[in-house]
């Protein structure tokens, strides 16, 4: 290389730091990278970097803080971050509607402050994730001493490492954080069950009786109209309360004239009954015995009584006169 040459220098920084300047020579310009100058003399340049961050790590390895080495971090009275303690709290008070994964931790000196964010790391077990929680739903919180509640952090979940990360301004006590596991959906309104129809098939004019059992599986008192439909018309409507869990059988009796088979509608249950056709009426059983026209003398019952009041006159009379031959 020849004086007078141009040269370009980069300096290049390594994962985990950042280029701060050069340093050797003070006529160039120790901000610009990549480097442009003119070889003028035999030239000694030091290419200067810094660590992105400063990491501070718990014993157990779960949790590390990262603080921007541009960032102001204080302690609690206003003086240089030098140290972050980890020391697990064994009864944090319980989220709500939620649950803690790991135990809690506090941080330390408590009150410390970032400006910008630090980050804090944390390593969770998958196998401490509650049954029906799925690992994007995690978080990483901080409990509110003065509101007495957990503050979710806006969290990033890595489901193939196990870490979730969040920006941190303070020291205070965090915990990682699963909301409830979704619970089967609460059924709501009357159910139905046990419907019968009974008897399926009638003659016309008789009565076919409906009932269905209902219960309420809300888990409020509810009131509602219970509406029969035969044919798909409102043939009979009744109106039920029933309290939370509460069941009753609900009966209805119609009748149908018409020869015909319908079908029974009743919330969410169907059926059918049938009616016949009506039997035509029997002739009369034919009789050997002639009968008397009602205006002459029915001799059938007569005779009997005519023979009756006869012997009553007439065998006394016959008995005296013989017993008076024989007194002779």
């Amino acid at each position: 290389m020849d004086d007078g040459d141009y040269v370009t220098i980069e300096a290049v920084a390594a994962s985990g730091y950042h280029f701060t300047g050069w340093s050797g020579e003070d006529t160039i310009n120790e901000r610009v990278n990549p480097l442009e100058i003119t070889v003028i003399r035999n030239m000694t340049l030091t290419a200067n970097f810094a660590l992105d961050f400063i990491e501070f790590a718990s014993g157990d390895g779960l949790l590390s803080v990262s603080i921007p080495t541009e960032a102001t971090a204080l302690n609690g009275d206003d003086e240089p971050l030098t140290d972050v303690e980890f020391a697990e709290v064994s009864n944090p008070p319980p989220p709500y509607q939620g649950s803690i994964v790991e135990p809690a931790y506090d941080l330390e000196p408590s009150g410390a402050t970032f400006e910008p964010p630090a980050t804090l790391t944390w390593a969770y077990d998958t196998a401490a994730i509650p049954e029906g929680v799925a690992e994007e739903d995690l978080v990483i919180a901080y409990y509110d001493e003065n509101g007495g509640e957990w503050v979710e952090l806006d969290s990033e979940v890595d489901p193939e490492q196990d870490i979730l990360t969040a920006p941190i301004e303070h020291l205070t006590t965090f915990a990682v954080l699963a909301p409830l596991p979704e619970s089967p959906p609460v059924e709501t309104g009357f159910t139905t069950s046990d419907f019968t129809i009974s008897p399926n098939e009638v003659n016309p004019g008789e009565e076919v009786t409906i009932s269905v059992l209902v219960t309420n599986q809300s888990q409020d008192e509810e009131t509602q109209s219970i509406t029969l439909k035969i044919n798909g018309a409102v043939a009979k409507t009744q109106e039920v309360t029933l309290g939370a869990g509460a069941f009753t059988s609900v009966t209805f009796t119609v009748v149908r004239n018409e020869a015909d088979t319908y079908l029974v509608e009743l919330l969410d249950e169907t059926g059918e009954f049938t009616v016949e056709e009506a039997a035509d009426n029997p002739a009369p059983p034919s009789s050997s015995v002639q009968e008397t026209p009602s205006s002459g003398i029915n001799w059938a019952i007569m005779a009997p009584i005519l023979t009756a009041i006869f012997l009553a006159i007439f065998l006394p009379i016959w008995i005296r006169r013989r017993r008076d031959r024989f007194d002779w």
